[in-house]
């Protein structure tokens, strides 16, 4: 059943929804108290840029404009989930968050995050570990 369903920042979208009436009413009444997809990419890349810009990352080199977006949003949730992983290591956490930006750093295209999505911290590794030796770090 198709249905017109207003979100919270006031578009209105109409979605297909299936189930019980009462299981179309519950998936309405939650998608009404959500942000609309367009809007929720936006605030996305916007907190990605913030990441980006906060922690001094270089633009990509290579790509086209929507496959650097995309990996704008790959690079700052892979950073962001592993900074915040990085306090694990207490005195050590400046030092591990400083390899790990310049590790990200290092990789400039965008091509190139989009095909290691899947598998960053392995792609990552060498580049990471290097950074870490240069500073003095042996784990």
């Amino acid at each position: 059943m198709k249905v017109d369903v207003k979100y919270a920042c006031g578009h209105l979208e109409v979605r297909q929804v299936y189930g019980s009436w009462k299981e179309r009413e519950r998936l309405i009444a939650y998608l009404s108290r959500q942000v609309c997809p367009e809007c929720r990419h936006k605030q996305e890349m916007q907190e990605a840029e913030k990441l980006e810009a906060e922690y001094g990352l270089p633009a990509f080199e290579v790509g086209t404009e929507k496959q650097k977006a995309w990996a704008v949003s790959i690079r700052a949730e892979w950073l962001k989930r592993m900074i915040e992983s990085a306090e694990k290591y207490g005195s050590k956490a400046g030092v591990v968050r400083e390899a790990l930006i310049e590790a990200a750093s290092t990789k400039k295209s965008a091509v190139w995050w989009i095909e290691h999505r899947g598998n960053l911290n392995a792609a990552l590794a060498p580049a990471y570990e290097e950074a870490l030796r240069k500073r003095g770090v042996t784990e």
